[in-house]
């Protein structure tokens, strides 16, 4: 008997040891498998309605070049890579989420056509595990902004808005963060958007916030939920990205947008002076290191469907980001597009062919649009300032050649550019991709003292993440100087005369008076711009919008080709030296002569 219990004692003592020793090394197991928890993030941001593959421009793939396999991007190779991961992962590969920083709105004539409802049916079919809001998805306003948000399958975030005085925002499914399971551990995902958006989209009473603050406050809300891993992805530019890396300490990885910016570990960063749309900004990823130590890798991929942002990152048990890599993925031709996207165009690709087959003239040179107006004069800048400068020619039987000599239109209301094709043909389809936002033209009455504060403003736009508010003008001669401090770059500016009869050009007077075609977003305070006159405002609305000024001029002219004509110089060297542009440096010489005598 004694035995049998001195038996039973030993082996349920056994079992007791043995047990515990099982349970620690289950938990060492899980320990170890949390320690090297690893996922891909893929990500991209501002696609900018480029459904459809594009040339290496990012412009419209030409039917020739379609034959030629020589274009890229597209949703439907984007649709190729992220299944081709995600199938790997379910093979057993790499756990992957994909994610989207904002701006799929706007940018072809498919959006301008179909708008919300073109973008809902790709991206649910593309299926991202979570996007942020960009500021292009209020270009439609409210009302074109909400059956986006309510038509969505997966979460669309932005924790930086106060949507209570837009009442459908705030019933949406706009979401401030997401939860995603990540096999079987949780990540959170917290979406961010630029207060910029205030002045960068159709006037609305929605308030926005600062993202730092906001992102720091849904941070604690998800750990105080036990979610250790943090994700911020959202659409503010790459400069502020990397201030919410330094100064959001629970955020592991930021994944950005709007300033379409290219990163490449494997290149040397470019000059400033370098304007290319894909000059490398900095290395991907950018890594910020935070006070206390941590580092936290940025990210972005440019933009237009050209590239996948590839990231994985390495977790251990407690959620401390250890270690990360990648690299952007070029969506070229070699890559395979998805039937079903193609499928899925051809359901809108009537009424896009239609414009395609409206011919309005013709180029003999290539018309730069797009990222480089943002930087530096741009030949289709002044094509379409001329043109607005023309319309109110036509449109006003005054005393003077004009009222209003001056035209000005920010650099990012030209959004792409166009290619001189064997044909040399303009068609709508095209001309809607470079002007899609349907902007009424305005003239108004401004000081020049105002106007010299707008040319001011233009030269400091220029070196944001947010450059769009850069001007192109026409009817104006500046020079901007960027060894000079902020408020102090214009250092000549001439201005077209409209009380003359040959016009020329004098210099700007600040108490005399000057009537400017500008878009109407800009004469409402878009980009930042004060172009409404104090004392005495004058406004009036001309009979055609940017796109149909551009189709009329270039109709009556039938062959275009624009030149660069120093409207803009940009000094950049240093104070010692002298302008490159001899006109530039006869420009500061007849200032600072008027300076000094009179």
């Amino acid at each position: 008997m004694w035995k049998f219990i001195i038996v039973a004692l030993v082996t349920f003592s056994a079992v007791g040891i043995l047990s515990d020793n099982f349970s620690r090394v289950e938990d060492h197991l899980i320990v170890k498998r949390q320690s090297n928890f690893e996922f891909i993030i893929l990500h991209n941001n501002d696609m900018h309605a480029r459904f459809e593959q594009t040339n290496m421009k990012s412009g419209t793939c030409s039917k020739d070049d379609a034959k030629k396999n020589k274009c890229c991007g597209g949703y439907g190779r984007v649709a190729n890579i992220v299944r081709k991961y995600r199938k790997a992962a379910d093979s057993g590969g790499l756990p992957v989420i994909f994610l989207n920083a904002g701006d799929v709105y706007t940018g072809t004539a498919w959006f301008t056509i179909f708008k919300h409802e073109i973008v809902t049916d790709f991206m649910n079919k593309l299926a991202p595990d979570a996007i942020s809001l960009g500021n292009h998805e209020f270009d439609k306003n409210i009302a074109g902004l909400v059956p986006f948000l309510n038509g969505a399958t997966y979460p669309i975030l932005a924790c930086n808005l106060n949507t209570k005085g837009e009442p459908d925002v705030a019933s949406s499914k706009l979401a401030k963060s997401t939860i995603l399971t990540v096999k079987d551990v949780k990540v959170g995902v917290i979406g961010f958007l630029t207060p910029d958006t205030a002045f960068l989209a159709a006037k609305n009473k929605l308030v926005f916030y600062d993202e730092i603050p906001s992102i720091n406050a849904e941070a604690k809300k998800l750990k105080s939920q036990g979610i250790n891993i943090l994700i911020a992805v959202g659409h503010s530019g790459y400069k502020t990205d990397q201030e919410i890396a330094k100064n959001c300490p629970e955020v592991d990885v930021v994944v950005g947008a709007h300033s379409h910016t290219y990163l490449d570990a494997n290149k040397p960063v470019a000059d400033i002076k370098d304007s290319s749309p894909e000059a490398v900004r900095g290395p991907y990823p950018t890594v910020v290191v935070q006070s206390s130590g941590k580092k936290v890798p940025v990210v972005q991929a440019y933009a237009f469907t050209k590239y996948m942002g590839k990231l994985i990152v390495k977790f251990d048990s407690k959620g401390n980001l250890k270690d990360f890599s990648g690299a952007p993925i070029l969506l070229g031709p070699k890559m395979p597009q998805e039937q079903d996207m193609l499928d899925l165009l051809e359901k809108y690709r009537p009424k896009v062919e239609e414009l395609e087959r409206t011919i309005y003239g013709k180029t003999n040179v290539l018309l730069e649009g797009g990222g480089i107006c943002r930087n530096r004069e741009c030949n289709l800048g002044n094509l379409i300032s001329d043109a607005m400068v023309f319309t109110r020619v036509s449109e006003n039987e005054g005393n003077h050649w004009t009222d209003a000599p001056i035209g000005l239109i920010q650099g990012g209301g030209i959004r792409a550019s166009i290619e001189k094709e064997a044909d040399r043909n303009i068609n709508g389809a095209t001309l809607m991709t470079v002007l899609p936002f349907e902007n009424d033209v305005m003239m108004t009455r401004i000081s020049g003292k105002k106007l010299m504060a707008a040319l001011e403003h233009s030269a400091t736009t220029r070196l944001r993440d947010s450059n769009g508010g850069f001007l192109q003008m026409s009817g104006l001669k500046v020079v901007y100087d960027y060894n000079n401090p902020e408020g102090k770059r214009v250092v000549s500016a001439l201005a077209r005369c409209s009380n003359c009869s040959v016009p020329v050009y004098e210099p700007i007077k600040e108490d005399a008076k000057y009537q400017v075609i500008v878009l109407e977003y800009v004469l409402e305070g878009g980009d930042g711009y004060d172009l409404n006159d104090d004392d005495n405002p004058h406004n009036e609305r001309l009979l055609l919008n940017d796109i149909n000024c551009a189709i009329n001029y270039i109709k009556l002219q039938q062959f275009v080709y624009p030149k660069m004509e120093e409207r803009i110089t940009i000094v950049e060297s240093d104070r010692a030296s002298m302008p490159r542009s001899p006109f530039a440096f006869l420009l500061i010489l007849i200032t600072s002569l008027q300076n000094r005598f009179f």
